[in-house]
């Protein structure tokens, strides 16, 4: 009768091997962690037989490439082994693989999955099912380092076998996730510069218990597990649970509410870039229609002149006139330039109003204005003055005004936040002459502040 034999020294699972990179990886990982379960620092692989481990937490390559005199070889490490993959951040351009995978069928070619490093960058986009604490410990990993290693995602990957993408970062990276393929362990992969791996290392073993129960059973000690808790520690637990769920409800709401917030401002730019801004950028036609709308808006009379005047005889713009001062009249003309302004459209306009007294023959000689936006490629407040002096004096004496468009963009907004005070910028406007300039504008808002409610 042959004799019965049993295992008598039985380790207890799960067995972790942690490869040494003679840098002090195993120290790193064991002072992030409290491992009680058995584990082992190893140099080589070759020091241990695999099929008596579950785990293993590397920081070094897990596939090993041979030549056999016609192509490489890519092997991987023993397949059952669920591994836990640290990137380091200086590997080159071409660091290689992290793993070589095959359908469900076992009839399609093998995959490679190539890693990418030295790849300039620190955007990163992460998903949204990641556990917030992760997610924070990802982005700053990221953010820390100039370059970033990850992985290359196939076109297409075989049957069965899928990746669990956590974060993607600059040229599509896969910068860390979680690999499954059909009768392999699990593989794991984050950035070594996460601040530390023990939230990371909890997540995969909760992940790995679900998928063999036998090899993870239980939650290890350093795992604090809800099963165990004290009764103080579950009423504070179930604190825990009502502030994180109202958190997330609130949190919830806020994402929704700023996601429309972000789409309104969006229509509101498109908007404003064909509308009211042109006050600051615009020129010819785009110009002068946001001037007449502009002035319209805070409610000026604005006669289009370009809609009466033939085609060759035109001459100013607008005609513009008041509600609350039914004899004043000035004619209007809006000019955009890339530099400043020259003072001969100031003599054309006094041409116009010789023009429009002779024809109309009016009772009250009109006034001028010189509707201007110059150096459009500037900052509004880093423009220069308005003409000089002595070309903005004799405009001056002859009820003529230089009115900088960048100040009507600013008198419009005041307007529009507060209606109520568009009749008193009507005012200032038709009782200024020489020129007014966006810090004009900017000077007599600020002393209204004392007079109306200005939104800040």
């Amino acid at each position: 009768m042959p004799a019965t034999h049993v295992i008598a020294n039985r380790q207890e699972h799960p067995r972790i091997l942690i490869l040494d990179d003679g840098k002090g990886f195993p120290e790193r990982v064991q002072q992030d962690v409290e491992f009680s379960c058995t584990l082992k620092v190893v140099s080589s692989l070759e020091q241990v037989d695999p099929s008596e481990w579950d785990a293993l937490i590397t920081n070094r390559r897990h596939m090993v490439s041979t030549f056999n005199n016609f192509d490489f070889i890519h092997n991987r490490v023993a397949e059952h082994l669920y591994i836990f993959s640290v990137l380091p951040g200086g590997w080159n351009a071409n660091p290689g693989r992290l793993d070589r995978v095959k359908g469900a069928d076992q009839r399609d070619d093998w995959v490679n999955l190539e890693l990418r490093g030295h790849v300039p960058g620190n955007e990163v986009r992460v998903n949204t099912g990641l556990d917030p604490d992760l997610r924070a410990s990802l982005v700053a990993a990221v953010e820390a380092r100039s370059h970033q290693v990850g992985l290359l995602v196939p076109e297409s990957l075989p049957k069965g076998v899928i990746l669990d993408e956590f974060a993607r970062g600059p040229q599509d990276l896969v910068l860390a996730g979680a690999l499954q393929a059909p009768g392999r362990g699990e593989v794991w992969f984050v950035p070594t510069e996460v601040d530390s791996l023990r939230p990371w290392l909890f997540a995969a073993m909760q992940s790995w218990r679900r998928q063999d129960p036998k090899k993870f059973p239980g939650d290890p000690d350093w795992w604090e597990s809800l099963e165990w808790f004290s009764a103080h520690e579950r009423t504070i637990a179930k604190k825990i649970e009502v502030e994180v769920a109202a958190f997330e409800h609130a949190k919830a709401q806020f994402l929704s509410t700023l996601e429309g917030l972000e789409a309104a401002l969006s229509d509101a730019r498109e908007q404003a870039s064909v509308g009211s801004r042109q006050l600051l950028v615009g020129q010819g036609d785009p110009l002068q229609d946001s001037v007449r709308d502009a002035l319209r808006d805070l409610g000026f009379g604005v006669r289009d002149m370009d809609l009466e005047w033939p085609e060759n005889e035109r001459r100013e713009d607008f005609r513009i006139t008041d509600p609350s001062d039914p004899t004043w009249l000035v004619l209007g003309d809006a000019t955009g330039v890339q530099g400043n302004a020259k003072g001969g459209k100031t003599a054309a306009l006094q041409s116009y109003v010789t023009k429009y007294v002779y024809e109309e023959k009016p009772g009250r000689i009109p006034g001028m204005w010189y509707l201007l936006n110059r150096e459009i490629s500037k900052d509004p407040a880093a423009r220069s003055t308005i003409l000089r002096s002595d070309e903005v004096a004799p405009f001056a004496s002859e009820n003529g005004l230089i009115l900088d468009t960048t100040a009507l963009y600013v008198l419009l907004r005041h307007g529009e936040e507060i209606p109520a005070d568009k009749g008193a910028i009507r005012e200032y406007l038709r009782t200024s002459v020489g020129r007014l300039s966006l810090q004009d504008a900017q000077a007599w808002l600020q002393g209204r502040k004392g007079i109306v409610s200005v939104p800040s």
